[in-house]
Order: structure tokens, then sequence, then C-alpha cells
């Protein structure tokens, strides 16, 4: 156990001090802060214009879309880094030595979970000056959504090593992955505009058809990260503790079934796979 705790460490530092002398890692950092900086600048003119506050929760929704940015970044990155590694030809080398697919696949994990939870923690200075030059409220629910935020990014994680467990090369990974948030966004979409309509004016097809898309959606709800999200930030703008803290028991159990997927299915395919 103290051996592969080693490994997993030496890997970690390996992968996290290449990941943060990466340009693309603050680019993208930026890239979300500007865009709430975006939203915030239109939240205060529409305040200032109507003379009015419309939300209890103003920083949160800027959040949202921050970590939504950041969350892209790593489900990239989490579904390139084992293909990456692969076509590089340095997977075949570490494994001669005293790793093996779990503690990899950890390092992996906690790599990518330590660059979400340092986002944050940046996310969070930027929100705390923004509360203290605008005299927007730097809030408990934001608080408790940069917390939230920890479990969904483990999600995200997760759920790109799966991606990149199943697939050989980079540009699979990522063509996977794409294919995947399409179809997740398509039964979302398609399951809001049927509920849009009256039962009565449905054909009986149709009516097959919505029943089979709640049943689509229902899933998507349990095996795309971004749902999570959703519920997540839902949870914080109710108030609403036992859905907070269920959501955190459900990314954790989410997390812990995709890295093991990842874990069996190296296994079963091999280095070379």
């Amino acid at each position: 156990m103290a051996k592969k705790q080693s490994v997993i460490k030496i890997l970690l530092k390996r992968d996290l001090s290449s990941a943060l002398y990466s340009w693309g890692y603050y680019l993208v950092l930026f890239a979300s802060l500007l865009v709430s900086s975006f939203i915030l600048k239109n939240f205060i003119e529409g305040i200032n214009e109507e003379d009015i506050l419309v939300s209890a929760y103003p920083l949160n929704y800027p959040l949202y879309i921050t970590i939504i940015i950041v969350s892209i970044y790593l489900v990239i990155v989490s579904a390139i880094s084992i293909t990456r590694e692969k076509e590089q030809g340095t997977l075949e080398v570490l494994f001669y030595g005293p790793v093996t697919s779990s503690s990899f696949l950890l390092s992996k994990y906690f790599k990518d979970l330590t660059l979400g939870v340092i986002s944050l923690a940046f996310i969070a200075l930027y929100f705390y000056l923004v509360s203290a030059i605008t005299n927007l409220g730097f809030t408990v629910g934001l608080v408790k959504a940069l917390i939230m935020g920890i479990f969904l990014i483990s999600c995200v994680v997760s759920f790109g090593l799966f991606i990149s467990t199943i697939t050989g090369k980079i540009r699979s990974s990522i063509l996977t992955l794409i294919a995947l948030i399409g179809v997740f966004l398509a039964i979302q979409v398609a399951h809001g505009t049927l509920l849009g309509f009256e039962q009565e004016s449905l054909s009986v097809p149709m009516l097959y058809l919505r029943q089979t898309i709640s049943y689509l959606f229902y899933g998507v709800n349990w095996v795309s990260p971004f749902a999570f999200l959703s519920r997540g930030f839902d949870a914080v703008a109710l108030g609403s503790w036992p859905l907070y803290l269920s959501n955190i028991g459900y990314c954790l159990i989410y997390s812990f079934i995709f890295v093991a997927l990842s874990i069996y299915t190296m296994n079963k395919r091999g280095v070379k796979a």
C-alpha cells in the first residue's frame, strides 16, 4: 500500500508540474473569468437602469458559467490524458516499473482534480474582489457553490478518464467526448421541447416518443457529469441542505464508479490497446 501511494505521488507530481506550466490552463481560466466579468457588467448595468436588485445570489450565475467553462477544459484534459501517453510512447515505459493501472489512473484523477481545486481557489479570490468592489454579496450560497464545485469537478474528471480508457487515440477520445455531450444535449433539448406541447395535441406515436425521451432524459441525468452541475447549483439556490448534501453524496458515488470502471477497462484492454 505504501509503495502504491508513493507511485501515485510521484506520477501526480510529474503530471501536475507539467499541467501548471501549460499556458492553456491559464488561458482557459482567464477566459472563464472574462466571460463572468461580461455577465457581471450587464447585471450591474441592469441594476443601475432599473434601480432594483433582482437576485438574492447575484454572483452565483457568473460562478456557474465559470465552473462550466473550467469543467469543459478539465473533461477534455482527462479524456486525452491516457491516449496522449499512448501516442507519446510513455505509457509502456511507465508500466515497466512498479506502476499499476490503479496507481496510474488515480494519479491522473488526483492531478486533474487538483487542477480544478486550484482553479476554484483563483475563482473564489476573483469573486471576493468583485464583491468588495461592487458591493454584491459574497454570500454563504456562493461559498456553498464553490464547495459543491469540487465534487462536480470530480464527476467531470472521472467521466473524462473513462472516455480515455475506452479510446485508443487523442482524436478518437475527443470525438467520442463530443459525440456523447452532443447526445446528452440533444436529449435534453428534445425533452424540453416535447414537454412544451399539451398532451391532447400530440398523436399516439408522439406520445410514445415523449415517454421514451423522458426515460432517456432521466438516464442522462445520472450519466452526464454536467447534470450534477445543474442539480448542485439548484440545491444551493433552493437553500435545501438535504438536496445539497445528497448531491455531494451522488457526486462521490458517481466518481467512484467511473474511476473503478476506468481501472477495470484499462486492466482488460492492457497498456497497448
